[in-house]
């Protein structure tokens, strides 16, 4: 008997793999990310050429104020007139509780380097003046940048009015400048200022820079010494100094956290002669 023949059965072929093509959701992200990562080592190099060859968060390296522990409750005895020095770090100031607290002075960071100026400096500037409280604007000195330009930048930011304290000059870093370098510069930023104003600024350090750095220098010029032991505060080479910053650790009613406190060397009445008045026409 026949069988009737049986159609062959198809093959079933397995479906090659492709590979699916990649879609957008999956790539966008990576030139996003060189673009990211090339514009960052862009600034880099900006701010490494516009601070005289060191970054931002490595540049500062301020030496000691004292050689002993800060002592964080030390008040001095015997200076009637006290005050404060602040910059960003105190973003919010009750002054009205301020001056509550016998506060008689404030020194108010205006300027650093060339470029950066203190986005709180004009807030706190206008303030201290509505509560009386004496002012003082500082710029913060970075010996590797040139220091007429960094005086011109004060100025630009800086007009002082009758009754205002003396232009400061902060110099406390070295920038890996030599001590004839670093002098030069400060000289150089104090005659453009004092030329402006007719005042002879005041220069702030603290005790190891003086000592290391410009002592036997500038002593014309007031004297702002940062130094936070009470035994030997006063013992600097042959000078005298007008302010003293006694400690960083400070507690005043309105300004939240740490902050410097500071004497004057003197009466009330010698702290308004110290100050600016311009001359009338």
């Amino acid at each position: 008997m026949k069988r009737e023949p049986v159609a062959p059965r198809p093959r079933t072929r397995k479906a090659a793999s492709r590979k699916k093509p990649a879609t957008s959701n999956e790539t966008w992200w990576k030139p996003l990310s060189l673009g990211i990562g090339a514009f960052f080592l862009l600034c880099l190099g900006i701010e490494y050429f516009k601070e005289g060859g060191r970054l931002a968060f490595l540049r500062h390296k301020v030496e000691e104020a004292t050689q002993t522990n800060t002592l964080t409750k030390f008040n001095p005895a015997g200076y009637e007139v006290t005050g404060l020095d602040i910059s960003h770090h105190q973003r919010q100031v009750d002054w009205k509780a301020v001056k509550a607290q016998n506060i008689k002075f404030a020194f108010i960071k205006a300027t650093e380097g060339i470029t950066h100026q203190d986005r709180y400096f004009a807030k706190h500037w206008r303030q201290a003046k509505k509560h009386d409280v004496l002012r003082g604007a500082y710029h913060f000195f970075l010996p590797s940048r040139d220091a007429e330009e960094q005086a011109r930048s004060f100025l630009r930011k800086v007009k002082l009015e009758a009754g205002d304290l003396p232009p400061v000059l902060d110099v406390e870093v070295t920038n890996h400048q030599s001590d004839e370098e670093i002098r030069a510069g400060v000289q150089l930023w104090l005659d453009v200022v004092e030329e402006e104003y007719d005042l002879k600024p005041i220069i702030y350090t603290n005790y190891s820079f003086y000592e290391q750095h410009l002592a036997g220098y500038f002593d014309d010029y007031p004297l702002w010494i940062a130094h936070y032991n009470p035994k030997k505060s006063h013992q600097l080479a042959n000078r005298d100094w007008v302010f003293w910053q006694h400690t960083e650790q400070g507690k005043l009613k309105g300004v939240k956290g740490n902050l410097d406190l500071n004497v004057f060397n003197g009466t009330m009445e010698d702290l308004y002669n110290l100050c600016y008045e311009p001359e009338t026409l």
